[in-house]
């Protein structure tokens, strides 16, 4: 397994443990304190955060060693861009249709989801970078 492949691997796992954590803490609370309970935001913001601080870490630091990639990585990390802009629009799509049906009868959606919209592009943009990595060593380069 190559170094970018590994570091990919890692950071993809890394990511899906903390997204995961963040649907679990949202799931169990209350979305509607999520503006009044500070505990409750400060558990969030250290989840989101901690996804692309991991990828940052795993992947990114440790590129800049020099020799670390060659030709077929640099290949890889060109094209890993279009997993990342596909799994973000499928995100968004998805939001964009499952609050349109929970709060169609209320004709609003409540303003956290905002911050939640944000959070989750950025968590998804993070893990679909590694993910395209990945599916580009898969395929071959």
């Amino acid at each position: 397994m190559a170094p970018l492949q590994k570091r990919a691997l890692y950071s993809l796992l890394i990511g899906l443990v903390l997204a995961i954590s963040l649907i679990v803490v949202f799931v169990t609370r209350d979305i509607n304190t999520f503006h009044t309970d500070q505990g409750f935001r400060l558990i969030v913001d250290a989840l989101w955060i901690g996804v692309p601080l991991a990828y940052l870490i795993v992947v990114n630091l440790n590129l800049r060693k020099p020799g670390q990639i060659d030709e077929r990585d640099k290949l890889i990390m060109e094209r890993a861009p279009r997993i990342q802009f596909l799994a973000i629009v499928i995100s968004l799509a998805v939001w964009v249709i499952a609050l349109t049906e929970i709060y169609w009868n209320q004709g609003q959606v409540p303003i956290v989801f905002l911050t939640l919209i944000f959070m989750s592009t950025f968590i998804v943009g993070t893990l679909a970078q590694s993910l395209g990595i990945l599916i580009g060593y898969w395929r071959g380069g």
